[in-house]
């Protein structure tokens, strides 16, 4: 396996309760003598080190460090993923589906990692783009799930097309198309399945709908889905990439999502269990 030679780290931004991880994490690659750009998000949590811009980051390393929750990693994979830069996750003493490091037991297995010793894993994003009267006027990557919802507490009137054919016209709270990764996220709260990081597929799944007979809907992840909100509801409609990169629709608008050619690149320890961290977080027995 390659072994790396450049590292960054990145944590959440201005939140101190990850002061204590991340110093350990430096002092650990420290004594590796490998070179070690610390992000802005860093600033302040460690004494007397000079911190880089994301830019830097995309430029100079070959692996990236993500030390926090598996919010601080989503939007940490939108950054990076163009620069095809892997990631490992570190959490905070609470296990994340995404973030699979602990630092409390398991820090040990940066060692393993950096010797070469690890287990790699591809996964898809989503490309989302809003179409205004012709022309493209936003566009976003998710990693989890692209989210059309009302910025009211309104139900919003919609119709989806997959590759060009209608399927349905709803109404619902709202709808979600989900990757496999965000399969076990707010895709799983509104009743979706839980679907392999391995498969080709992605979710769409309406939230709370008007009636029961709207289901999800497993599809191909090389297909094109657009979403058009009806006239009367567009003005309270709003889309949301991984509940942190947002826009306001207006009438008229589309919101075409397709799966983002480059993908993530995911580094965990060598004994990385997936079926493991869904019986933890979901409490199987």
């Amino acid at each position: 396996m390659y072994k790396f030679s450049t590292i960054g780290l990145i944590v959440k931004k201005n939140d101190i309760s990850v002061s204590e991880t991340l110093n350990d994490v430096h002092t650990k690659l420290a004594a590796t003598g490998l070179p070690v750009l610390m992000e802005h998000s860093t600033r302040g949590l460690i004494g007397g080190i000079s911190t880089v811009n994301i830019e830097e980051i995309c430029r100079s390393c070959d692996l990236a460090i993500v030390i926090g929750g598996d919010g601080t990693l989503l939007g940490a994979v939108r950054q990076l993923v163009d620069h095809d830069i892997p990631i490992i996750g570190v959490n905070r003493g609470r296990l994340g589906f995404l973030v699979d490091v602990s630092p409390d037991r398991e820090l040990g297995a940066l060692d393993a990692i950096l010797a070469g010793e690890y287990t790699e894993e591809y996964r898809f994003l989503l490309s989302c783009e809003v179409i205004r009267d012709g022309s493209s006027v936003y566009q976003a990557n998710a990693f989890n799930d692209t989210v059309i919802h009302s910025r009211t507490l309104d139900m919003l009137g919609f119709d989806t097309f997959i590759d060009g054919e209608f399927v349905h016209r709803q109404r619902a709270d709202g709808f979600i198309v989900s990757t496999p990764s965000g399969s076990t996220a707010y895709a799983l709260s509104s009743g979706g399945p839980i679907i392999h990081p391995s498969m080709e597929a992605i979710v769409l799944l309406p939230i709370c709908p008007h009636t029961l007979s709207s289901r999800p809907i497993v599809i191909s992840s090389h297909s094109t889905v657009e979403i058009k909100v009806h006239k009367e509801d567009a003005c309270n409609a709003q889309v949301v990439n991984d509940g942190q990169d947002a826009l306001d629709l207006k009438v008229g608008d589309t919101v075409r999502i397709t799966r983002k050619p480059k993908p993530a690149r995911l580094i965990h320890p060598p004994h990385y269990d997936y079926y493991e961290i869904l019986r933890v977080k979901l409490k199987w027995g």
